[in-house]
């Protein structure tokens, strides 16, 4: 491959590719724009966004950097990125995560264990135990304490279970990148009809995440204390 061809994957937008996702996957990304846009929304008015305090800021912060990375997710899809936007989607719910943990301050459990800690005061020391990849399994320890019911979590879970191989070299991420018909790689994203059930699949999971973001900020932004 020549570098000019290189350069130009780099530099230039692939108008047709984004032209082919768009025909097979118009509705769903405007119903997923629908989705955001309610989410967003309802993130501006809720008392978490109005309340000026650190912690409320913080929890709200996280709150919309949920909704952004899901926005950013299936942006990446529309370009033909798989891996970025499981990535995102990564970003998204351990930012849920933490919006739930930092809301109220009580002594939470850690996930491997009976001791309990401030969760706020730790991560702001940044202590191990509130790292990204540590959040759901203290979110899922401690659910009842935090005001979360059962479905709450498992679609974090669900999530978590869904893209947990997608910031490692995979053989779900391998055969993305070739066509089916010729074997041919692709590189850098891109999309045609031969890849349309891999999308379909990536979207359908984003749309039905993103239709639990409405029920979390209830339940966060509008209950934090």
């Amino acid at each position: 491959m020549k570098n000019s061809d290189i350069y130009k994957y780099i530099s230039c937008d692939d108008d047709e590719s984004r032209k082919a996702f768009i025909k097979d996957f118009e509705e769903e990304l405007k119903e997923l724009s629908k989705i955001f846009s309610d989410a967003f929304n309802l993130l501006e008015n809720s008392p978490c966004n109005q309340d000026p305090s650190t912690r409320a800021s913080t929890v709200s912060g996280y709150i919309f950097l949920a909704i952004e990375s899901a926005v950013t997710a299936t942006q990446l899809l529309v370009l033909g990125h798989i891996a970025p936007a499981g990535n995102s989607m990564r970003i998204s719910y351990e930012s849920l995560c933490y919006s739930a943990l930092l809301k109220k301050e009580i002594k939470l459990v850690v996930a491997n264990g009976k001791h309990k800690f401030d969760f706020y005061d730790d991560y702001v020391k940044k202590k191990s135990h509130t790292r990204a990849d540590k959040v759901i399994d203290v979110v899922v320890k401690n659910k009842d304490g935090l005001g979360l019911n059962q479905g709450g979590v498992d679609f974090l879970v669900g999530a978590k279970k869904f893209y947990n191989g997608y910031s490692h070299a995979s053989f779900m991420l391998l055969h993305s990148k070739i066509k089916p018909s010729t074997r041919q790689l692709y590189i850098a994203g891109g999309y045609e009809n031969e890849r349309l059930e891999i999308f379909k699949e990536q979207l359908k999971f984003i749309k039905r995440y993103s239709k639990n973001l409405n029920g979390w900020i209830q339940a966060v932004a509008y209950n934090a204390t």
